[in-house]
């Protein structure tokens, strides 16, 4: 017995070495920080000032269409400033990844992306015609009652309730379906003073994203670029904000966007879900949730097209572990296509298998940044 032991002792140590002789050693990973610099850089010029300059331009567009209006109220010219409003929906909502500097620091979200509607505000300030409502003064405050209060009626959603109705353009014939605000119309009573709020909304969305443009412009996006001082004292500090940022907007999607009218539909709450939908007027929702997650893709790839830029983070990932770049962007494509799986419109199908796969699915890719993108950076760089 004791030699059957012994060889059987013998036999598995030599298996156990045989074993470990077989296993691959495993490589550290060390990204130089300087290799941050070129994808920067990338990010900055073709994905976030092409973003901002795009929405400039499709804004200005836009205040063109509601002033066209003004002068010549027309079946036709309402149907021009919504094709105009969609049109400048698709830079916003394609720069959400990014929505920390400027943006953030002026309250320039909320200023033109405040939801849900405040509808019985918004109806009053075009029955007063009270227009100072819409503006606020100082430094930016989130918690200011007074500031938000102008916000709620001012941006794209007062634009949107002013030129859409049931997905489609208003008319100047429009008949109310109730006293609610929600379906308050155009009429001759009131043509002068919706006129009047829509050319004010539309102007306060051109103030907005040209003090933006300029904010970057002139300081900030050199700052991020150099990222030698203040909140980016490295290139990886640019890269985790560039990363957050598609963290927060993957969630807001999910958790926010689909998730809150979602549970409050499940619990019964059917009208509180409805008005709880971003862009349920023009039924733009789905294509608003999509276009979030292209901001993600977009801040990953490097470009504005799909394509995979050579300076892209994509592509250092790619170079330092193929398998977690590839989970990278299957979340992102998976997260978009289920949003687009929803049945249109999304404020019709609140509560569908299809809507709780596209919260799971934006749930899924803000983990696999969150989880495993982020710290597998941050633990390679020296």
């Amino acid at each position: 017995m004791g030699l059957a032991m012994m060889g059987l002792c013998t036999f598995t140590a030599c298996s156990s070495s045989s074993d470990d002789d077989k296993k691959p050693e495993t490589q550290e990973v060390t990204i130089q920080d300087s290799e941050y610099d070129a994808i920067i850089n990338q990010y900055v010029d073709n994905v976030v000032m092409p973003t901002y300059r795009d929405l400039k331009t499709k804004n200005s567009a836009l205040y063109n269409a509601v002033v066209a209006f003004g002068n010549n109220p027309s079946n036709a010219g309402f149907q021009t400033i919504c094709d105009a409003w969609l049109a400048a929906r698709e830079p916003w909502e394609s720069s959400e990844a990014f929505l920390f500097g400027p943006v953030a620091d002026f309250g320039l979200d909320p200023n033109m992306d405040s939801w849900p509607l405040d509808q019985e505000a918004i109806v009053n300030t075009l029955k007063s015609q009270q227009w100072n409502n819409m503006q606020w003064e100082g430094d930016y405050d989130e918690d200011d009652e007074a500031i938000a209060a102008a916000q709620n009626v001012r941006g794209f959603h007062t634009l949107e309730f002013l030129a859409f109705r049931d997905g489609k353009a208003r008319t100047l014939t429009d008949q109310a379906a109730s006293d609610n605000a929600a379906d308050y119309v155009y009429d001759e009573s009131n043509a002068t003073a919706w006129a009047q709020y829509m050319r004010n909304t539309a102007q306060l969305l051109v103030d907005d994203v040209t003090l933006l443009c300029d904010a970057w412009e002139t300081s900030y996006a050199n700052e991020f670029k150099k990222h030698n001082r203040g909140d980016f004292t490295s290139g990886l500090s640019c890269i985790e904000q560039l990363i957050d940022g598609c963290i927060e907007i993957a969630g807001e999607v999910g958790g926010a966007k689909i998730g809150e009218p979602y549970d409050l539909y499940m619990s019964g709450k059917t009208q509180e879900a409805l008005y709880a939908v971003e862009s349920w007027y023009s039924w733009h929702s789905r294509d608003d949730y999509t276009n979030n997650i292209y901001s993600i893709r977009n801040a990953y790839f490097g470009s504005r097209d799909g394509s995979i830029n050579n300076n892209s983070l994509s592509k250092l990932v790619a170079k330092y572990d193929a398998d977690l770049d590839s989970r990278v962007k299957a979340a992102i494509k998976a997260a978009a296509d289920a949003i687009q799986a929803i049945p249109q419109p999304f404020r019709n199908n609140i509560n569908t298998a299809e809507a709780a796969s596209a919260q799971l699915a934006c749930q899924d890719l803000s983990d696999v940044l969150e989880d495993e993108l982020k710290p597998f950076l941050q633990n390679a760089t020296k």
